[in-house]
């Protein structure tokens, strides 16, 4: 639509966390089909990104993937695990510990429930990614320089991701394509852009700093 009403626009995507998988499989598609410029699309944002699942290695087993793929055709909307007790969402909402307001119907505390349908179309996505993909745009991956249990306690959660294992977004990130910065900041939290007042900023800083590059 940006591209059809402004044609000098330069469009820049945005994805954080599971939305960082899905658009980087996209413009890998986008890619592919010769259509970037047409678009207008000039670079990828990344805030946290979920290249791979957090937890026992047997998690990111490929047996467990293959079983996951078997139950999600007979039961794709089968629960595999329920919404969490709601740690992380502690850290973000202003009724908690937090300082941001929004509904919490659309964003539960815990999150979502996991279905077999979801998990299975994550880990194809995962795998996939794995192989090797290529935005075609210049991209940023911004993650926290640490990884913290969702148990530890909210004094500790607000100063590392809670929710990804940052060591396998560090390891994944080459495979998102080319051109590529990633900076780790330090005590963010999941999502860089709502951590503390102090990594928050140094997260807009390197933001603003890539996009002046870029532009």
């Amino acid at each position: 639509v940006v591209a059809a009403e402004n044609p000098a626009a330069r469009v820049l995507v945005y994805g954080h966390s599971t939305g960082g998988l899905v658009l980087s499989l996209w413009l890998d598609r986008v890619r592919r089909r010769g259509d970037i410029e047409a678009m207008g699309l000039a670079g990828l944002i990344l805030n946290s990104p979920f290249l791979d699942l957090n937890g026992p290695a047997v998690l990111r087993a490929r047996v467990t993937s293959t079983a996951i793929g078997a139950v999600s055709r007979v039961r794709k909307t089968g629960v595999v695990r329920g919404a969490g007790k709601g740690g992380y969402g502690l850290t973000l909402h202003r009724d908690y510990h937090g300082e941001f307001d929004y509904d919490l119907r659309w964003k539960p505390l815990g999150g979502f429930p996991v279905t077999a349908g979801w998990i299975n179309a994550i880990r194809r996505g995962q795998a996939r990614l794995h192989r090797g993909l290529d935005v075609g745009v210049p991209n940023l991956i911004l993650r926290s320089d640490h990884s913290v249990a969702e148990t530890a306690g909210t004094e500790v959660m607000q100063r590392g991701d809670a929710v990804l294992d940052v060591d396998h977004i560090a390891r994944w990130a080459g495979c998102v394509g080319n051109r590529q910065t990633v900076v780790p900041v330090v005590d963010a939290k999941h999502d860089v852009f709502l951590s503390l007042a102090g990594p928050r900023a140094v997260a807009y800083q390197e933001l603003d700093a890539w996009m002046a590059g870029v532009g």
